[in-house]
């Protein structure tokens, strides 16, 4: 479909309402996909944890490998990717792209949250099961993924920032670049 048009005499025609369908149709093929792909991962999670559960299953005698329930991390973790997928759409949905704070920060942020409160909680679980009601034996390591990702959460913050001021915002395009990029480049 062409959207510009030249007329006679120069003058150059731009199909707006052809434009807005084609973004519009963007927009619903992309919200096709990103649910395409959630459907698809949690599909393929819940068929991981029904054979781990049934590994367990057939398993789970004190003869053939105790009966710790071993499989509620497997699903733990399914449970956080889950969370971890959801946390890396919701921008997309939510937020207009904007070259001072681009929606891959926002992704980038929200997971580095997640696996803030995902080393918590495993750290309280753990103690709980390790230590004496009361006692806490273990190492504090969750302070150390915490500030970790305390520091790359400034990077990540700093990097929209530091690379427009020397390299220009990518989303940040003039008008002379897009006609060098129309006439002027040769065709590959």
């Amino acid at each position: 479909m062409q959207y510009v048009n030249v007329g006679p005499g120069g003058q150059v025609q731009i199909d707006q309402q052809a434009l807005k369908r084609a973004e519009a149709e963007h927009k619903v093929k992309c919200g096709r996909y990103l649910k395409f792909a959630f459907f698809a991962h949690l599909a393929a999670l819940l068929l991981v944890n029904i054979v781990v559960w049934g590994i367990y299953g057939m398993l789970r005698s004190k003869d053939r490998g105790g009966t710790y329930p071993w499989p509620l991390w497997v699903t733990f973790g399914s449970i956080v990717l889950v969370i971890a997928h959801l946390l890396s759409m919701l921008p997309y949905y939510v937020c207009k792209p904007s070259s001072g704070c681009p929606r891959w920060v926002w992704v980038v942020l929200l997971n580095l949250l997640l696996v803030n409160i995902v080393a918590w909680a495993v750290y309280a679980t753990s103690e709980s099961e390790a230590c004496a009601p009361g006692v806490h034996c273990e190492y504090l390591w969750p302070a150390w993924v915490s500030g970790s990702t305390a520091l790359a959460a400034l990077v990540v913050v700093a990097m929209p920032w530091i690379c427009g001021h020397f390299f220009g915002i990518h989303d940040d395009v003039g008008d002379s670049e897009v006609d060098e990029e129309m006439y002027y480049r040769p065709k590959a």
